[in-house]
């Protein structure tokens, strides 16, 4: 039974049952033609031409040609291996219009000249490089292993040129690459705050409450200033002011003396009085000890767009 034409398409895409075909066809030609109609006819066409001619029927045999159309018939149950009647006309049997069947027929009818001269089927043009059937010559510009080179060759040298401007980004990126110091958290300044405090200096004050009484034995009353002048001004730093007080009081404890003698008493009080002591006091700015350093890190800018760019 003769395959059918949707059985022969499908055969196509198959490589074991179109090798079985004796379709000599790639998987990428045989695909191209599965998918064009006029071409899958085309080659269905060219295929049932390869196919062997089925044996005729079994029927009568021709051992003796038959009789003329101008005899009568033969009786019946009569041989015909008989000679025809004297003077009747002949004819020779036809020849056999099919190909012997002595030997087996051909795997693959060989291609005709004239079949491999022209186009395969009509609409159908093979591709470039690709033969349109089995034996004819490639067509295109050039054979497909030298056209896979070519373009093999090409891809090559798009991608080390590729490569090569990378290269060549990534040094010059290198290059002018840009460091600063980036600050991520500011500086957070000292603050202060006033308080008061001892300078370790003395003021000196004299009040009107003078340290002799009338009537005082000169000497008792010389000492009584000496003491007072003792508790206030000696051995302590004193300040501006308080040292002028201090060297007058002195200088009249000088004089006292130097006026003293026996039997002096004092007969009137002078205008100097008594000495008190009190430590200076000052005011000073105290650190709250808050101060903080801005954190920072270096930083690198490349090309002035990647990485960390002010």
């Amino acid at each position: 039974m003769t395959m059918s034409l949707e059985e022969f398409r499908a055969s196509l895409t198959n490589a074991d049952l179109r090798a079985a075909l004796g379709l000599q066809l790639t998987d990428i030609e045989a695909q191209q033609v599965a998918d064009d109609p006029a071409s899958t006819q085309g080659w269905y066409s060219y295929w049932l031409s390869t196919q062997s001619t089925p044996p005729p029927p079994a029927g009568p045999a021709y051992d003796a040609p038959p009789p003329a159309f101008d005899s009568p018939p033969p009786p019946a149950g009569s041989a015909y291996d008989a000679p025809p009647p004297a003077g009747a006309a002949v004819d020779s049997p036809p020849p056999p219009t099919g190909p012997a069947y002595d030997a087996p027929p051909p795997a693959t009818a060989p291609l005709d000249p004239a079949f491999a001269a022209t186009v395969p089927y009509p609409g159908y043009e093979a591709a470039p490089g690709v033969s349109a059937y089995p034996g004819a010559p490639v067509t295109g510009e050039a054979a497909p292993g030298k056209k896979k080179r070519v373009g093999l060759w090409v891809t090559l040298s798009i991608l080390a040129a590729l490569l090569l401007i990378a290269a060549i980004v990534v040094i010059f990126a290198f290059a002018t690459a840009r460091h600063w110091t980036k600050t991520d958290v500011p500086e957070q300044p000292e603050t202060f705050h006033s308080e008061e405090y001892e300078t370790g200096r003395y003021d000196v004050t004299m009040d009107t409450v003078n340290p002799c009484t009338v009537n005082q034995d000169w000497t008792d009353c010389t000492n009584l200033m000496v003491a007072t002048y003792t508790a206030a001004c000696v051995d302590v730093e004193l300040t501006e002011d308080a040292t002028l007080l201090c060297t007058d009081y002195s200088g009249a404890i000088d004089e006292m003396k130097a006026q003293d003698g026996d039997g002096y008493y004092v007969a009137t009080l002078g205008t100097y009085g008594t000495l008190h002591q009190t430590p200076e006091i000052d005011t000073r700015q105290v650190s709250n000890d808050d101060y903080k350093p801005a954190v920072t890190h270096e930083a690198v800018c490349y090309l002035e767009f990647i990485g960390e760019c002010e």
